[in-house]
């Protein structure tokens, strides 16, 4: 199971997405600054997309959860609070990084 970033891209997203987080990943999330949120999850960056509804049911274009940009987490290295590498580290160990 990888780690990804969510990226809301508008006041619309910044608002929806805590709540379909919450609703997909309940146990596997952690909120960042600026309304930016870590999820770990199986499948891929266009699956976490089509469960959290940013990308609408026929692709054609932004789901009801709004503009979203999703990354999925190849390596990590920076500077943030000990919470955040923590969850990280358990993640990435629980999910096989």
């Amino acid at each position: 199971m990888p780690i990804f970033v969510l990226l809301p891209q508008n006041p619309e997203a910044q608002a929806k997405l805590p709540a379909a987080v919450a609703r997909a990943y309940p146990d596997a999330n952690k909120a960042l600054a600026n309304h930016n949120w870590l999820v770990a999850g199986k499948g891929t960056a266009q699956d976490v997309s089509a469960i959290l509804g940013i990308t609408a049911k026929d692709k054609s274009g932004p789901g009801p959860t709004g503009t979203t940009i999703v990354f999925e987490v190849a390596s990590y290295y920076g500077r943030a609070t000990t919470d955040i590498w923590d969850w990280v580290k358990a993640k990435w160990e629980a999910t096989g990084g």
